[in-house]
């Protein structure tokens, strides 16, 4: 009866001491891995390449602002340009915006050209002609220009050039049929055709100040020494015989 005893309390004496070995293990490292943390600890290298952004991810949003500051201008600008009372301004305003943007995507990241190009249309807006003009032909002398943007650039200095003397020469006396030859040619590239009518409307006796620095500076573009070519052929006409 004894023995039987003890051996009884042995035997709960290991059992016990195996169940408190049982309390205190770890806990399977397979079930912490089959539910991983889903945040990165604050300060970890990881941690910091997940708020780390790329320049181009950062540059993104100012670019695209840009390019709708750009946009609304051209939009603004066509807007005025059709709400006057000279239909032919919006059409003309049409094809120099269209230009201009085409311009701007094609030289890309030269902040030069496209500052240019908003000049052109804020001068145009706010009725500063000669200083619109002024920014146009100047695109055309920019440095490092492709073909194909000195193309544009040249498209560019035309349209406005057709976009100011439709303004400011469409109702002077008796120059009608000139500023529609000046601008038609213009606005087809016709360079060649439009300096005879140049040259008469900047000859007109009816311009005010305003409108002679304006149509002087856009002959002057296009038929450089045209004055002084005159100045020859009036002296010419003076001589006995002519």
């Amino acid at each position: 009866m004894r023995n039987i005893i003890t051996t009884a309390m042995l035997t709960a004496g290991i059992a016990s001491v195996l169940c408190g070995c049982n309390k205190n293990e770890p806990a399977n490292p397979a079930s912490n891995m089959a539910n991983p943390p889903t945040t990165m600890p604050a300060g970890s290298p990881a941690a910091s390449m997940e708020n780390t952004k790329s320049p181009a991810a950062v540059a993104a949003p100012a670019v695209e602002a840009v390019k709708s500051a750009a946009n609304d201008l051209a939009a603004k600008f066509v807007a005025q340009a059709t709400s006057a009372a000279d239909s032919q301004l919006g059409p003309i305003a049409s094809e120099l915006t269209t230009k201009v943007q085409a311009l701007s995507a094609a030289v890309g990241a030269n902040d030069t050209i496209k500052r240019a190009l908003d000049s052109t249309l804020q001068s145009l807006a706010g009725g500063q002609d000669s200083t619109a003009l002024a920014s146009a032909f100047q695109l055309a002398e920019a440095a490092k220009l492709t073909p194909e943007q000195l193309g544009l650039a040249k498209e560019v200095g035309n349209l406005a050039s057709a976009y100011a003397v439709q303004k400011n020469f469409s109702a002077l006396e008796g120059a009608q049929g000139d500023v529609a030859t000046i601008v038609n040619s213009l606005r087809k590239g016709e360079i060649t055709a439009a300096i005879p009518a140049l040259k008469n409307v900047a000859d007109n006796t009816h311009l005010t100040d305003t409108q002679k620095q304006l149509v002087t500076s856009v002959a002057d573009k296009y038929a450089p020494g045209w004055q002084k070519a005159g100045q020859v052929l009036d002296a010419v006409k003076k001589l006995p015989g002519f």
